[in-house]
């Protein structure tokens, strides 16, 4: 009986949104949505932008889409030619690629990736990424549960 009661309570708070004051809510969703994969010798890493994320860095979502930052090191000529999300079998085409300017030595190459639709816990595929690495699958955490905090 206890350990069913353990389980419940566990299942309980993995439900729960996870309320973060604004001035810890970049640090905290940078450290628990950020996933990291490496291939080809090339260390990926990608994380899903929720509307309170955006809210907190930039003042306003930005619109009804989702932004996904991709990155990858030790690279500053890295590009791939396209970028989708998946969830099950739907697939949702990227309609904006923005590569963030770097021009210093060893930096890491960074991407702003817009899609049309939101689709929380969709996997990353970028197809036919250059210096023969080819594609690269990354799973997204879903971090919808990250909440900022309201005001008092």
């Amino acid at each position: 009986m206890r350990y069913f009661l353990a389980l419940c309570a566990t299942i309980l708070l993995l439900g729960c949104d996870k309320h973060v004051p604004r001035e810890d809510y970049i640090a905290y969703y940078d450290e628990n949505c950020k996933t990291e994969l490496e291939q080809s010798g090339v260390r990926f890493f990608a994380m899903p932008l929720t509307r309170d994320y955006e809210i907190v860095k930039w003042g306003a979502a930005l619109d009804s889409g989702m932004r996904v930052i991709v990155g990858a090191e030790p690279r500053s000529d890295l590009n791939f030619e396209d970028a989708f999300l998946i969830r099950g079998k739907d697939t949702t085409g990227v309609v904006l690629t923005r590569k963030m300017q770097t021009f210093e030595l060893g930096a890491v190459d960074m991407f702003v990736l817009s899609f049309a639709d939101r689709v929380p816990g969709a996997k990353l595929r970028l197809k036919n990424v250059s210096q023969g690495i080819g594609g690269v699958e990354i799973e997204l955490k879903n971090c919808q549960k990250i909440r900022l905090e309201e005001s008092k």
